[in-house]
């Protein structure tokens, strides 16, 4: 190897390095920050069909609490050496954090802090199963490797049973100048029920690889764009990816990424998370 390829080898590694660390120690403390994991196993059927397989845990809080838990299995055939289709299945399970919800406005405290109804909904488990079919293309510029993967996704989540504690606060009809204060009857708990939910959006993803020569780390980047397709909100969220795979053999490779999400249309904040990915071929 020449000096020139031992310099971009380093180079590769360090980028990988650097970012992790980075990215942890930004991030580690923050409650929208987790670690999202994958293990993939991919099986060629025929010279242009392909299987594959996933396993994928997410956590937020750190490694503190777990949020999703999902297995999904696809198909891929290859038209040509640039142009591929996709279609598949995946199993999701998401894990609700504890609630509190606001309800009526009852008055201040005697510090001047307002007084609500609320309620608190128990964490629970949803179900989704998720439907997707997509084609990509892909093309070189240089030694930078571009594709543009749109896919067509439909969802639908289960309904589901959520325990609640209701807490009320009444006034004092003697004396109605009095902060309100907690009603005897309550906490109270109850059961409700959370409709099954349909949606549908597109995903619309950019990927950049850069292709290292005698190298077996590749550096990529991408930008991914949300769109739900059954109700015009504009952009549902925007996932931004930097990382590089390693190449461990011809069968086997790892990849490491740092990923950045923008809720757009949601009240959920700005996410963040370090993933890790293993695929092997069978």
């Amino acid at each position: 190897m020449n000096s020139k390829s031992r310099i971009k080898r380093y180079a590769a590694y360090a980028a990988v390095l650097l970012l992790t660390l980075s990215a942890s120690n930004t991030f580690a403390q923050s409650d929208d920050f987790g670690v999202w994991s994958s293990l993939t196993a991919k099986k060629k059927l025929t010279d242009k069909l392909s299987l594959s397989v996933e396993g994928e845990l997410r956590t937020i809080d750190g490694v503190n609490e777990m949020d999703r838990r999902s297995i999904s299995t696809a198909l891929s055939y290859k038209f040509t050496k640039w142009l591929k289709a996709d279609i598949g299945y995946v199993y999701i399970q998401s894990h609700n954090s504890e609630e509190k919800k606001l309800k009526e406005y009852k008055g201040e405290d005697i510090d001047g802090n307002p007084i609500y109804n609320y309620n608190i909904d128990h964490s629970y488990w949803e179900e989704r199963d998720r439907f997707y079919i997509g084609i990509t293309a892909d093309w070189k510029v240089g030694r930078v490797k571009l594709s543009l993967r749109e896919r067509l996704q439909y969802q639908h989540t289960h309904s589901a049973l959520v325990y609640e504690d209701k807490y009320r606060y009444v006034m004092d009809n003697e004396d109605p100048s009095l902060p309100p204060q907690p009603d005897s009857k309550f906490p109270d708990g109850d059961v409700e029920q959370k409709d099954d939910k349909h949606s549908t959006l597109l995903r619309s993803r950019l990927t950049a690889k850069w292709d290292i020569k005698n190298c077996k780390i590749e550096p990529f980047a991408s930008v991914e764009l949300f769109t739900r397709t059954d109700e015009w909100c504009g952009h549902d969220k925007l996932r931004y990816r930097l990382g590089a795979e390693y190449k461990i053999d011809k069968d086997n490779d790892i990849s490491i990424y740092y990923m950045y999400q923008d809720n757009h249309s949601s009240s959920n904040p700005a996410g963040h998370a370090i993933g890790i990915g293993y695929t092997f071929e069978l």
